[in-house]
């Protein structure tokens, strides 16, 4: 983020569309799985929904960071792009928990 922020991506084909639909999806869906592990997998309470506390803490992350490029001169805001990462939060928190009941967790 901090190298997109600042412009050094330009020239980093991968940063780019299509490519960076797949990166918001992979990176950000990482970044939740680690996250979610990394809060002991605690869950809150929201509108009488059990939420995962670390992917919800990922997603606000995302909402914000997207806010902030609309505001930086080298990025630019899309719903696109939240929309690909939220999508990446909510699989890799699903592979996570298909794999936990695998292992017996």
């Amino acid at each position: 983020m901090l190298l997109a922020g600042t412009g050094k991506l330009v020239n980093f084909p991968l940063a780019h569309p299509p490519y960076d639909k797949l990166g918001h999806f992979i990176l950000y869906g990482i970044a939740s799985f680690l996250c979610h592990r990394a809060t002991g997998k605690k869950k809150m309470n929201l509108f009488n929904y059990s939420i995962p506390f670390g992917p919800a803490i990922f997603t606000m992350f995302t909402a914000a960071e997207e806010m902030l490029q609309a505001m930086l001169p080298n990025r630019s805001a899309s719903i696109e792009d939240f929309l690909y990462s939220f999508c990446g939060i909510a699989v890799f928190y699903w592979i996570g928990e298909v794999w936990d009941r695998k292992k017996g967790h």
